[in-house]
């Protein structure tokens, strides 16, 4: 997942400077909670972010998309990646033909008081958690709360991300034929094959496949992608889109049938959602 080539690093008399908290990118929501701040930005296609340096250390989450880190190398950094970027670290990135969605979290100083967090964070890390952590998609769902208890859920999902992202670099157990099927699920969420079809491209039997894929993530394959297909689903609700449109997107049969399934997982309908989700931001 990850390819690191040199650079010349980039003069950081060129780079912006960036206050507590602050991201570039068109901001979904920012929380300030428990010495953190928590925000998601989204990335168009083709986005440069110039050269620049925050005033905290940060750690940005990659839920969707990919980007090029370029700073003393170049990191590239798809979906499922955890990038630590210490105070005053310059860089840039360049985003890729998909559009990104972003969560990054700021470290206020009582959390670098902490010694283990203050020494794994003053170094860049660029780590893979996977898109299928349940940490990572914690964080993401709660961003998109607004009940009370939001901030405090995405704090607490927030420090389980950070603890993943250390322990990326150890043995996981997981196959890597795992990661495949993931990545090859997550490149087309809509058409996504069939069990059968996804054994198949690996060569393992589908009762092995569904085994192994559910003891490994907590979660059968067919529950993996109706629940990031509905995820996917919620992000497009902040947009203009129709539901007709949003469901066809996300790979439902209609409309009709993505409200039946977004009401089941959730507990309301798609409608009621986009309503809360406006009178939040």
């Amino acid at each position: 997942m990850t390819s690191v080539r040199p650079v010349s690093p980039v003069p950081k008399a060129h780079a912006h400077r960036l206050a507590y908290g602050q991201n570039f990118g068109a901001m979904a929501r920012t929380v300030a909670t428990s010495d953190l701040v928590i925000n998601a930005a989204d990335h168009a296609p083709g986005t440069v972010v110039p050269a620049h340096e925050h005033a905290s250390t940060y750690l940005c989450v990659v839920v969707t998309g990919a980007f090029e880190s370029r700073a003393q190398r170049r990191d590239e950094c798809n979906a499922g990646s955890a990038i630590a970027y210490p105070a005053g670290y310059v860089h840039e990135n360049r985003f890729g033909q998909r559009s990104s969605h972003c969560v990054s979290i700021h470290f206020g100083p009582t959390w670098t008081d902490e010694r283990w967090i203050r020494d794994w964070l003053r170094d860049y890390h660029h780590v893979g958690v996977g898109v299928a952590a349940p940490s990572l998609r914690r964080l993401d769902r709660e961003m998109h709360a607004d009940d009370s208890a939001a901030p405090l859920a995405m704090a607490s999902a927030a420090i389980e991300l950070l603890a993943d992202a250390v322990r990326a670099n150890a043995p996981s157990g997981r196959p890597a034929w795992v990661v495949r099927l993931i990545d090859r699920i997550e490149s087309d969420l809509a058409g996504a094959p069939t069990l059968g079809h996804l054994a198949a491209e690996i060569g393992l039997h589908p009762a092995h496949v569904s085994r192994v894929f559910r003891r490994a993530c907590g979660e059968t394959l067919g529950e993996y992608v109706r629940r990031r297909r509905l995820e996917e689903a919620v992000r497009a609700l902040a947009s203009d889109t129709s539901l007709a449109e949003i469901a066809a997107q996300a790979g439902f049969a209609d409309q009709a049938h993505f409200t039946r399934v977004f009401r089941r997982y959730f507990g309301v309908s798609p409608g009621a959602k986009r309503r809360a989700m406006q009178l939040s931001f």
